[in-house]
């Protein structure tokens, strides 16, 4: 495909499923959207990449074994024709209809998830070429206990930007040179987000709902264990 060959991140959609403040039960369902979301976009032919994951139990995070059940928040870029219209069909609110996998007796039954864009402001954030410059890579090896989403080839790239500190590894593509371009994409996203954290703290304030769960008017319901949607 074209986009293989040459990378354009004016076509990437960036998506963050979130649990919020939510329980371990919100967890898993973030596992769940997870899940559904990528099968849909194999469905509507659009590239979907796990870009970052941070598991809902902190003894589950940075190590290399035990694949986790539950996730506090899931990122996932999203690229092909049909990427809009799927990020469309999940952004918002996500609702789930169920006894507790974890606390049978808890008479709590709906539990909720956001879906969230995470667009970047053009006025504010520095480009991808001038990032280019100021930036190292290094090659390094896939980490995380492996599954269906991991790379398992030494294509994974470690980016550090020395003038935030911020260090990122990804291992989403095949490709060491995709995951480069990725790296970048996603180190724009985060020096926007830090560039609006440091501004006033009402528009901070505004900044911070987007990843926030609004549990009225769910885009999506699901229900039982077999996460059906209704």
């Amino acid at each position: 495909m074209r986009t293989d060959k040459k990378h354009n991140n004016a076509s990437a959609i960036w998506l963050q499923i979130t649990a919020g403040q939510g329980p371990k039960e919100c967890g898993w369902v973030v596992a769940k959207v997870t899940e559904l979301l990528l099968t849909e976009a194999t469905d509507l032919k659009v590239k979907a990449e796990v870009i970052e994951s941070v598991a809902f139990d902190k003894l589950l995070r940075n190590q290399d074994l035990i694949q986790p059940l539950e996730y506090l928040s899931v990122l996932i870029r999203l690229e092909g024709a049909n990427a809009l219209s799927l990020s469309n069909d999940w952004t918002g609110t996500i609702r789930w209809h169920g006894l507790s996998p974890y606390r049978p007796k808890r008479k709590r039954i709906n539990w909720f998830v956001g879906v969230h864009r995470v667009n970047v402001d053009n006025s504010t954030s520095e480009s991808i070429d001038k990032l280019k410059t100021e930036v190292q890579f290094s090659a390094c090896k896939s980490s995380g206990a492996g599954g269906q989403h991991v790379n398992k080839t030494d294509s994974a790239v470690r980016l550090v930007h020395k003038k935030s500190g911020i260090q990122l590894r990804v291992d989403a593509d095949r490709s060491q040179h995709r995951n480069k371009a990725i790296a970048l994409e996603r180190l724009q996203i985060l020096l926007n987000e830090q560039n609006h954290q440091s501004k006033s703290e009402s528009v901070r304030s505004r900044w911070l709902k987007h990843y926030e769960v609004d549990r009225g008017n769910p885009t999506r319901r699901f229900q039982g264990e077999d996460f059906n949607e209704v």
